[in-house]
């Protein structure tokens, strides 16, 4: 997983405010107020807004109106992946269902990655994406899926992202970065270098083809995505297309 150094860190209870915050927007895409917050950690508003107060001051949290609640930063999102965070492994009958859909379809190269490219879409509801360098060949399923999010209701933004994946130059760029680095590599928001991406997150992982690092795979989505269950199918499904290209005559 991509660093990035944190340069403050947190005490217990601005961690548990920080990541109440953090999984309350990814379910609401609304604004946390304090009060909710002090609910759920029953603890008092006004300790909740000092907190709040903290978060924000060390950029992890934001209030873009006076009376509005708070919305994570990218450093927020960050420190949440980084250090907050707890996974959820791909379950059995998913691993399953994947492993048949791949065992019914696939004859060629092509075929995986146009098949893998379909299923990260379908189970995460983002856009799926996998890259084949041989031919800096870019596969995209389920830009439908940005319409969705309701990050991307003004028309601006996403006029800027849709043209942005038409066009595929600022992506394999991203891509081309990343392609020699182990595990899962994840950009939030500006650490994409692209306004048209800003308001995106991507996750992505290396896989191989007969033991040589040969693309990389993985999710485009709101900075606001369910990490801790795109991370491990992004995971599996890497591991699982390396498998495949072991076992396949190419």
């Amino acid at each position: 997983m991509t660093q990035k150094n944190i340069v403050k860190g947190l005490n217990r209870r601005q961690q548990e405010v920080l990541e109440m915050i953090v999984r309350s927007y990814v379910e609401t895409a609304e604004p946390v107020g304090s009060r909710y917050v002090s609910r759920k950690l029953n603890l008092s508003s006004a300790t909740i807004r000092n907190v709040m107060a903290d978060l924000e001051d060390m950029g992890y949290i934001m209030q873009l109106h006076t009376s509005a609640g708070r919305s994570p930063t990218d450093s927020g999102y960050r420190y949440y992946i980084e250090s907050l965070m707890h996974t959820k492994n791909v379950n059995t009958d998913m691993e399953r269902s994947v492993k048949n859909q791949y065992n019914n379809s696939v004859r060629s190269v092509e075929d995986v990655l146009d098949r893998t490219s379909y299923m990260i879409s379908n189970i995460t509801n983002y856009v799926g994406l996998t890259l084949f360098s041989q031919y800096e060949k870019l596969y995209l399923d389920g830009t439908s899926h940005i319409v969705e999010q309701p990050e991307f209701h003004d028309l601006r933004k996403l006029y800027a992202l849709l043209k942005c994946l038409e066009q595929k130059n600022e992506l394999l760029d991203i891509l081309r970065d990343d392609f020699n680095t182990e595990g899962v590599t994840i950009h939030i928001g500006k650490e994409n270098f692209s306004n048209s991406l800003c308001d995106c997150s991507i996750v992505t992982k290396g896989y191989k083809v007969k033991g040589k690092t040969s693309g990389r795979l993985g999710v485009i989505g709101p900075k606001r995505m369910v990490y801790e269950k795109v991370i491990p199918m992004v995971e599996f499904l890497a591991d699982t297309v390396t498998k495949i290209f072991d076992d396949m005559e190419i």
